[in-house]
């Protein structure tokens, strides 16, 4: 599936909306719950944060320093589906975060601010959508740490799914 600028702003907004819900009404003690061995549920939002975060900053950059530092992609972009496989198989060959998006301890009093925290990296990462042309966001490339270098579309539609995915884990695993 293609998802041009606005459908893929309408599914940004979309999941961010649920995944902020999810902590919303949650009870606050989830923050600091955590099946053995993995994140607690204040940890896993800390990373979406994180995650988040660079691509919101380096899209307010000037395409000029993005194609300068990162090149140009010369394929046609993905589609949603194909991205979606690419990270499933990624994990299943064992990919994990790597250290800057892995998160620190995270306490229950800690949500309210990691949720608003949330949202203004979410909108600042709107904003910028808005800002590129179609053909850019095909033809900017950006670096993923587990899939390589991304055409923009594509590191958005990693987005998209990556919260879909989290919430997944969110859903089954806390609550």
């Amino acid at each position: 599936m293609y998802y041009d600028k606005k459908e893929i702003i309408k599914q940004l907004e979309k999941q961010s909306k649920a995944l902020r819900s999810w902590y919303i009404d949650k009870p606050v003690e989830k923050m600091e719950f955590a099946p053995e061995g993995a994140w607690t549920a204040g940890q896993h939002l800390l990373h979406l944060i994180k995650s988040t975060k660079p691509l919101g900053k380096g899209m307010g950059y000037p395409r000029l320093l993005l194609l300068w530092k990162f090149g140009r992609v010369k394929r046609p972009s993905r589609s949603y589906e194909e991205v979606v496989r690419a990270y499933q198989e990624a994990l299943k060959q064992g990919g994990k975060a790597p250290e800057p998006f892995v998160p620190r301890e995270v306490k229950k009093a800690e949500r309210e601010v990691l949720v608003e925290r949330y949202k203004e990296e979410m909108s600042i990462l709107i904003n910028q959508v808005h800002q590129w042309s179609e053909s850019n966001l095909d033809k900017t490339a950006v670096p993923h740490p587990l899939l390589g270098k991304l055409t923009l579309r594509e590191m958005l539609y990693f987005t998209i799914y990556h919260m879909e995915h989290h919430l997944k884990v969110l859903d089954e695993r806390y609550s």
